[in-house]
């Protein structure tokens, strides 16, 4: 069963109103080696490798088609398409008419998701949900910038050698689920002295020399 909570908007209007959403409390995000495995348990007679070579596969020839300029259409899921972006600094108006604005470079920004019908029909029959908290959760403000976060961490891994997910939480005042993304930024950029070791739940972050930091992802 899912579980969620209820977090309160913050009143940027200042309004004096108390807003709520219902927010998804996940429990983890699955790597790909993961979701196989679960896949492998749905269909048996499949073997691993073979759910692995095919998951590669899609990624792979998605990439090509959608690099040709195809949207992709999965049945049961969704459809995959690509979003543009200017990559020069030249005007994105139109500064006379006739402007045919020629010579701009063009590059890839994102992929863009719809979720198909089926999915959300199928999702919303399979889904209950339990509420893990009475009240609502506040976001929470940020109390320092990412320069100051990253040294509130690196004094913690130099006291101890390392710091966990909910060290880095709790001393910056940031939600777990935050700080995790957080964390995955750091510890993939090689400018930052931050690596990790181990995997879930026994994950953590230690400092190393910027030539051999490792890149990472929670």
């Amino acid at each position: 069963m899912a579980k969620y909570l209820l977090q309160e908007m913050n009143d940027v209007r200042n309004t004096g109103k108390r807003t709520v959403y219902p927010k998804l409390a996940a429990k983890q995000t699955l790597s790909t080696k993961e979701f196989i495995e679960e896949l492998y348990k749905h269909l048996r007679t499949v073997d691993r490798g073979v759910l692995s070579g095919v998951m590669c596969g899609i990624a792979d020839t998605m990439a090509c088609l959608m690099s040709e300029g195809y949207n992709v259409t999965l049945d049961d899921i969704g459809t995959f398409s690509m979003s543009l972006k200017f990559l020069d600094e030249k005007p994105t108006e139109i500064q006379e008419e006739g402007d045919r604005m020629l010579y701009r470079s063009v590059g890839v920004r994102d992929v863009n998701f719809k979720t198909s019908p089926q999915l959300l029909a199928e999702l919303r029959r399979r889904a209950k949900f339990e509420r893990v908290m009475s009240g609502a959760r506040t976001l929470k403000k940020n109390l320092y910038t990412l320069e100051q976060r990253i040294e509130n961490a690196l004094a913690i891994i130099d006291r101890k050698g390392y710091i966990n997910l909910r060290e880095y939480a709790e001393v910056n005042n940031l939600s777990r689920t935050i700080a995790s993304s957080e964390l995955a930024h750091i510890s993939s950029d090689p400018s930052i002295p931050i690596s990790f070791q181990g995997r879930p739940p026994h994950k953590v972050w230690i400092r190393t020399s910027n030539d051999s930091n490792t890149a990472g992802e929670e």
